[in-house]
């Protein structure tokens, strides 16, 4: 079970690195301005919400064979 969380965490921190590069990247490209930027707010926020649930649903897969491991040492 110790596996799969820190495989996520692992998971989750290296996209938050690509995601922060991709977010300098796009800083530098030419004619971007942060008023440019603000229609796409829901876009931003699908993605957060999106990380939730997958995030959650990691989370859940992890207890679930936590349980089965536990399950199959009795």
């Amino acid at each position: 079970m110790t596996r799969v969380v820190a495989s996520g965490l692992a998971l989750f921190v290296f996209m938050l690195l690509v995601g922060g590069a991709t977010e300098a990247v796009a800083q530098t490209a030419p004619g971007a301005s942060a008023a440019s930027m603000r229609h796409f707010w829901h876009v931003f926020a699908a993605y957060a919400v999106a990380w939730l649930l997958i995030l959650g649903w990691l989370f859940s897969v992890a207890r679930r064979i936590g349980r089965l491991e536990r399950r199959l040492d009795r």
